[in-house]
């Protein structure tokens, strides 16, 4: 989680500054996550404000926003709740922002020529079922759901059936 306090001149909200008080510490072995997405998502996407905490400024009333979001490959789920000052002052104004990131993975686009029991075998396996139920709900033996899974694999560059469900989420 993060805990940040955004300070800005009043009525010049584009001149913003973030002091962060608690940053996030989000253990991940994609090594090629930018630094900065791993530790300012979601404040600064692309270098500028969340909306949501434009809003909260703009209304002077607290904003709670759950999103995902994707960059590039990484798909990104979090909360954040902006708390913005509620008087409006001369000199400088500042709202303050906690956010929570539940989860960071890479993901896969799902090409389009999978077949409808390729489809059906990821959903399956999102529920949470084992290759002996699929098998039954799709009328295939256990064995040949597993060579469609592993299939399913090498298309998603998954290393295991846990990342295969991660990356066609």
């Amino acid at each position: 989680m993060v805990l940040a306090v955004i300070d800005f001149p009043v009525g010049r909200l584009a001149e913003f500054r973030v002091n962060v008080v608690r940053d996030y510490s989000i253990p991940t072995s994609y090594e090629e996550v930018p630094e900065l997405l791993k530790t300012r998502l979601p404040l600064l996407p692309r270098g500028h404000l969340h909306p949501s905490v434009e809003k909260a400024i703009a209304t002077r009333r607290p904003s709670l926003i759950a999103e995902t979001a994707r960059h590039g490959d990484l798909q990104t789920n979090f909360e954040m709740l902006a708390l913005p000052h509620q008087l409006e002052k001369h000199g400088v104004d500042w709202c303050l922002v906690f956010g929570v990131i539940h989860y960071l993975l890479k993901s896969a686009p799902l090409r389009k020529d999978l077949d409808d029991i390729d489809l059906a075998i990821l959903q399956l396996l999102r529920e949470g079922l084992q290759m002996r139920q699929i098998g039954l709900r799709v009328q295939l033996s256990p064995r040949t759901v597993e060579h469609r899974v592993e299939r399913l694999k090498g298309l998603a560059n998954a290393r295991t059936l846990h990342d295969l469900v991660a990356r066609t989420l």
